[in-house]
């Protein structure tokens, strides 16, 4: 597998559809080798190449840019480019982690004795590009196209045999079902945010994909209706609770 990963790294930024420029496909944040669970989420932020406007180097660089490749981005990178783009990838949570987007996921998946920190979880992404706008600011026709370009890759990296899956939001749940021909139980269920008088109706799904457990949820992590790590963790307790009650 380890030349199909090389080989994503290596594609130069395809045109037209937004993809943040000077930055690289992340395969993936963390030791893919050592995890025994992953989170899917829908793609990187920009964040993790850029501070501001500028390419984050030295001690804030959390992953490798095509600015210091100087490799423009019509340019695809060598053998050598790809492998050192690799090792930060796998070395992302003993860096420079985006901290501010990934412990409140660190959070929720504490009830489960996992963690970024210590390699038992790797993060994928639907979509290995990084996208300026966001994700929710480009079109449906360049969402689209992305999709249809990244996810056999992430198929591929599923292969492998994971404990768990995690899939953060709606979005990410009806994309690995539909392209990964998957079918996954729903559950109804209800959130109340962490010291507010508010409560949210959310959906929990539940399956298997290749002896994998996929545990699923509606409402995206980092939207405000899961506002703290607090949140987080409640909302990973009840999923919890949900999917061994209905094992007994």
């Amino acid at each position: 597998m380890t030349s199909e990963i090389l080989e994503r790294i290596k594609q130069p930024i395809p045109d037209q559809l937004s993809v943040t420029t000077q930055t690289t496909p992340v395969v993936y944040f963390g030791d893919f080798n050592k995890a025994s669970a992953c989170t899917i989420s829908i793609n990187p932020s920009h964040c993790e190449f850029y501070g501001n406007t500028a390419v984050l180097t030295g001690a804030k660089k959390r992953l490798v840019s095509r600015k210091e490749l100087n490799r423009a981005d019509a340019e695809a990178l060598s053998q050598q480019e790809a492998e050192e783009a690799l090792d930060y990838c796998n070395k992302y949570f003993r860096r420079n982690p985006y901290k501010t987007w990934f412990n409140k996921y660190d959070e929720f998946l504490k009830p489960w004795g996992l963690s970024y920190y210590d390699d038992s979880v790797v993060h994928l992404d639907l979509v290995q590009w990084a996208t300026t706008p966001l994700w929710s600011g480009l079109s449906q026709t360049q969402r689209n196209a992305l999709l249809q370009s990244d996810l056999p890759f992430l198929k591929t990296l599923l292969q492998k045999k994971f404990d768990r899956i995690f899939l953060n939001g709606k979005t990410v749940v009806s994309a690995v079902e539909q392209h990964l021909d998957l079918h996954l139980t729903q559950y109804k269920a209800t959130f109340s945010t962490h010291g507010k008088n508010r409560s949210t109706n959310f959906t929990i799904y539940h399956g298997y994909y290749n002896d994998s457990e996929v545990i699923g949820w509606s409402s995206y992590l980092q939207s405000i209706v899961i506002p703290g790590y607090e949140d987080a963790r409640q909302l990973a307790l009840i999923i919890k609770a949900r999917l061994e009650s209905d094992e007994k």
